[in-house]
């Protein structure tokens, strides 16, 4: 197999992990709504919202990816896609009962393995973020989403610089805590998840990114997944 191809092949069987962790956790509850988070930029939390999405999108069908990241977005960039028009057109144009597949501001992202995954960018920078993230009409935007499509995945703002993840870890089924394996502060990780749980957020799994990983029986792209620990240590 070329290296190419290998380390794609590597890549997505982290991800078919993660996969099978959500669903392993859905046992008892629906995780219909997935949110993507970090305490700060930078540690990869838009790169896994996108290949999660992309990975479920190849075994669910009507998967949704969206950008809420407002002040920093970048799923349009990972994906190459334009953000001419996104969440922010949406929320303002929305109306009840209207499908979200008839907004500009969607699109279809068609993948080599044949996998279609519809996306919605951040769209025009607004200078209230905060405001249409916790918006009535944002809410209503959600529970339409919930009943066309099986799967929706959130890529959060990081916690350390806006409050706009508290609404969206709300309106969630689950959050996946994305941690820098080599930079992000253990204390700074534990007071933020510490505050999505206690603001309602139901944090189900720690996703460890940039692992340092030499030896050649391990998957090297610096992924793993862990169930996030009560406070007395045991396991959820």
């Amino acid at each position: 197999m070329a290296k190419k191809k290998r380390n794609q092949f590597d890549v997505d069987e982290i991800y078919r992990g993660l996969r099978t962790n959500i669903e392993f956790s859905q046992m008892d509850e629906a995780m219909q709504v997935i949110t993507c988070v970090s305490t700060v930029p930078n540690e990869g939390k838009s790169t896994i919202a996108c290949n999660l999405a992309r990975i479920m999108a190849a075994k669910y069908k009507n998967v949704l990816l969206i950008d809420c990241d407002l002040r920093n977005a970048s799923v349009h960039k990972t994906l190459h896609i334009s953000n001419r028009s996104g969440l922010t057109n949406i929320i303002s144009e929305f109306q009840e009962g209207l499908s979200i597949n008839s907004y500009e501001g969607v699109q279809q992202v068609q993948y080599d393995g044949g996998q279609t995954l519809t996306v919605i960018t951040a769209g025009h920078r607004v200078p209230n973020p905060s405001e249409v993230l916790g918006s009535k009409r944002m809410g209503r935007f959600l529970e339409q989403a919930r009943k066309e499509f099986g799967y929706i995945i959130i890529d959060s703002p990081p916690m350390a610089i806006a409050s706009d993840t508290i609404p969206l870890s709300n309106v969630s089924d689950g959050v996946l805590y994305v941690v820098d394996a080599k930079s992000s502060d253990k204390r700074r990780v534990k007071t933020a998840i510490n505050d999505l749980k206690r603001n309602g957020g139901h944090v189900i799994g720690v996703v460890l990114n940039k692992v340092d990983m030499s030896d050649e029986n391990h998957y090297g792209y610096g992924y793993g997944y862990g169930y996030g620990g009560d406070d007395d240590g045991k396991k959820k």
